[in-house]
């Protein structure tokens, strides 16, 4: 729900105190969005093995010209604005022993039936001293070469009139485990959480959850339509103990190391350029300092060969990483090459055609002359013992066509994922059509077929439809409701049904 008013002399206070200064108008606005699904998945022989009723809610607020007034010329001034986001991700379908610590056969540790955490909330201030400054307090995102990532604390940016702009944070990284928080901005390969009421020798993989400081920097681009650049650098400190072990002994109690040490460390660098009549290009990567390689590299160039057609090559590299507490780092990794090409096509102003190609080369570090590969690996070892992968590839292509008409889309795709391992082709039509501005229809259904080279047994084909309908209160507010059907062979039959409500008002 959203509701946007004026209204005198608001206080909002985080870290920074309002009640000096003089009344000020200020805009307030709340949001609020809903989502339920309910379905099973079934094992072949019709039994439930994962019953899933989920209910996703978030709300948000929001005030705005919190401590300056606008300029009366209509130019932009200093700016105070604060924002926040509550999120509650329940799911009903699971068992309460998966949450009881005495129920070893079941229990999960960290999991719960209706967690609640904190997006966002934060004060910001812009373009503070003349537009130089700017800053945030509280609980925020970061979004670069480095990823999304979410931490509590601090940043300052400071933008010069030479369209550079330079910015420093500092603070906690959100972790699983702490109050109102979610472990998914960590680094992969820990399974870390709240270890309350956990003894020792129960669980030694789940590492317990600690404070994680953190400092980052970074320098980019500002001002410039065309152009834009920015280099991050990030650090992320481990704090308090950790079980050395991942497996119970079941005779002495698992060693803990204690200690600050490094979580992560990265460089990251990222470019996108746009020349309007031509076309466009961007890039970038992302170095782990601590394991000493790329984690990712990334590039992809537009033509804007006419005004209607437009042509894209893209390439992106992938290597795992992971957290410096992490046993993965141990093992040698797979990184992947993705290159595509892509063309969309406007053929009129109501349709529009698409098509790509892609293909996949693994890079598996399987021979013996890769020293790093493995620790394993050492010069007494038969390098027979390690055949080389061969560089295989994946291939695959999509064709696609929009269509706007009397106020709904309709489409239709194609696409083929061909390897070593197996093969997908399949497509599927879908539609949506708002009726007397109000009422809203949907429908799609897909055919797929698979073919599993490894297991030839459980190769299939999959039919699926869905059908939808809604309301539409506003420009931003609805409420729809979906059903999903799908069927196949090794599973039978499988149902969803999907609730959403959003819902938008301003007065």
């Amino acid at each position: 729900m959203r509701i946007s008013r004026r209204i005198g002399g608001l206080g909002v206070g985080v870290g920074v105190a309002l009640a000096a200064a003089p009344a000020r108008a200020a805009d307030v606005e709340v949001t609020s969005d809903t989502t339920a699904q309910f379905y099973d998945l079934r094992s072949p022989t019709g039994e439930s093995v994962i019953a899933r009723r989920r209910v996703t809610t978030s709300l948000g607020v929001a005030a705005y010209n919190l401590w300056f007034e606008r300029p009366l010329d209509g130019s932009l001034g200093p700016e105070l604005t604060f924002r926040a986001r509550m999120r509650y991700d329940a799911d009903y379908g699971a068992s309460s022993a998966e949450e009881d610590l005495g129920n070893y056969a079941r229990f999960v540790p960290g999991f719960t039936r209706g967690p609640v955490d904190l997006m966002y909330g934060y004060v910001e201030g812009r373009r503070l001293l003349k537009g130089w400054l700017g800053f945030k307090v509280g609980r925020q995102y970061t979004t670069d070469a480095l990823g999304w990532w979410s931490f509590d604390g601090g940043s300052v940016r400071m933008t010069t009139p030479a369209y550079v702009a330079v910015e420093a944070y500092g603070g906690l990284e959100v972790r699983g485990g702490m109050p109102l928080s979610t472990p998914r901005w960590e680094r992969d390969g820990v399974w870390r959480g709240d270890r309350t009421n956990f003894d020792a020798s129960v669980y030694p993989s789940y590492q317990p959850s600690d404070v994680a400081p953190a400092m980052g920097v970074a320098v980019e681009s500002a001002g410039l339509t065309w152009l834009h650049g920015r280099l991050s650098y990030r650090r992320v400190l481990n704090t308090g103990g950790v079980n050395t072990s991942q497996f119970a002994s079941g005779l002495t109690t698992p060693v803990r190391y204690d200690g600050t040490r490094i979580s992560s460390e990265r460089l990251g660098y990222s470019i996108d350029a746009t020349l309007p009549e031509y076309g466009g290009f961007k890039g970038g990567l992302a170095y782990d300092m601590y394991l000493a390689k790329f984690g990712s590299v990334f590039a992809s160039i537009d033509g804007f060969v006419t005004r209607k057609l437009t042509l894209s090559l893209d390439y992106d590299f992938y290597q795992p990483t992971f957290d410096a507490d992490s046993i993965w780092n141990f093992f040698a990794s797979e990184p992947m090459n993705d290159f595509g090409v892509r063309g969309v096509y406007d053929a009129t102003d109501k349709l529009a055609l698409s098509g790509s190609a892609h293909a996949r080369m693994y890079n598996v570090r399987t021979s013996a002359d890769s020293a790093t590969a493995s620790p394993n690996i050492t010069s007494q070892v038969n390098p027979n013992y390690y055949p080389s992968n061969g560089t295989p590839f994946d291939e695959g292509g999509t064709l696609a066509a929009r269509y706007r008409m009397g106020g709904g889309i309709y489409g239709a795709r194609a696409t083929g994922n061909w390897g070593d391992g197996g093969d997908r082709v399949g497509g599927e039509v879908y539609g949506e059509r708002v009726v007397e501005t109000r009422y809203l229809l949907s429908a799609r259904t897909s055919l797929f077929q698979w073919d599993d080279k490894l297991r030839p047994d459980r190769s299939a084909g999959s039919f699926a439809y869905m059908a939808g309908v809604g309301y539409l209160f506003g420009p931003r507010a609805r409420a729809s409701f979906e059903f999903d059907h799908a069927m196949n062979k090794l599973v039978g039959h499988r149902f969803r049904g999907m609730l959403w409500l959003t819902v938008a008002v301003t007065k």
